[in-house]
């Protein structure tokens, strides 16, 4: 077996088995851990939390998006491309048909590059952000590097492999390796605040809501 195989196969299976299992014992820690927490108010307010997750998913729905306009395209662009992309590039739905016979729409290559550079870009972004930005600084960590490099890395040789720009397999094989360190990190990292970021805006609605009476957006 060679590396292409090798990190085409096991390796994947390793990865998204970690990713799935991480997700599920983040989840379930969280909300255990959360019915055991002692707190004065309770809150809890489907309305306020409902409110909450809505106005936090809606294009400057919030005042720190009203503020931060660039920061808020960039950053809505770059989600919507890291979750769209690896789902629906021609490339990635023949994979998905190749291996569990699923087949769905593709993204129109144009598109598909639009998408990729603007996620590319944005993360260069990110980099500058925090080396620039002094409130933003002084909470670097150098894990708030890493992981954009990496989600960087992912997106840049998947680029060039897809237009064959340069050594196709060993791009192939760096791509799908970024990919799937991608995929482990996620649920035990920062990055898995797209596990938890619909919890914590209801929480956090709720609370504001329903106890301070004032809205937390």
């Amino acid at each position: 077996m060679d590396i292409y195989e090798l990190v085409r196969g096991p390796f994947a299976w390793v990865a998204l088995i970690v990713f799935v299992a991480g997700s599920l014992y983040r989840i379930a820690a969280m909300l255990i851990s959360g019915k055991k927490e002692p707190s004065l108010y309770p809150a809890t307010s489907l309305k306020d939390g409902l409110r909450s997750i809505l106005h936090g998913l809606m294009p400057f729905g919030s005042t720190y998006m009203r503020r931060q306009p660039l920061f808020t395209v960039v950053t809505i662009g770059f989600h919507l491309g890291v979750i769209i992309l690896p789902l629906f590039l021609l490339a990635h739905t023949v994979l998905w048909y190749e291996s569990w016979d699923i087949l769905w729409w593709s993204l129109p290559d144009l598109l598909a590059d639009i998408v990729a550079v603007w996620v590319m870009l944005a993360c260069v972004y990110f980099l500058v952000r925090r080396s620039t930005v002094p409130e933003v600084k002084q909470i670097t960590r150098p894990t708030d590097i890493l992981l954009p490099a990496i989600v960087l890395l992912t997106f840049l040789t998947g680029f060039l492999a897809y237009h064959q720009w340069g050594p196709y397999r060993p791009m192939l094989i760096l791509h799908i390796l970024a990919g799937e360190i991608l995929l482990v990190t996620i649920p035990f990292s920062k990055l898995g605040h797209m596990l938890f970021v619909m919890f914590s805006r209801a929480y956090m609605g709720a609370e504001f809501g329903k106890v301070l009476k004032a809205r937390e957006w």
